[in-house]
């Protein structure tokens, strides 16, 4: 085997705010949709 195969998905936490209040949702990187169906007030 040459070189490094990764074995799990890359998912990355996507911040904003909205309405004044902060919200997060996880984008799949590696396969290209939202893991969250709505964004999560913190």
């Amino acid at each position: 085997m040459d070189g490094i195969m990764p074995l799990a998905d890359e998912i990355i936490m996507k911040t904003r705010i909205y309405q004044g209040r902060p919200q997060f949702r996880r984008w799949n990187a590696t396969r290209g949709y939202w893991v969250d169906p709505e964004w999560i007030d913190l």
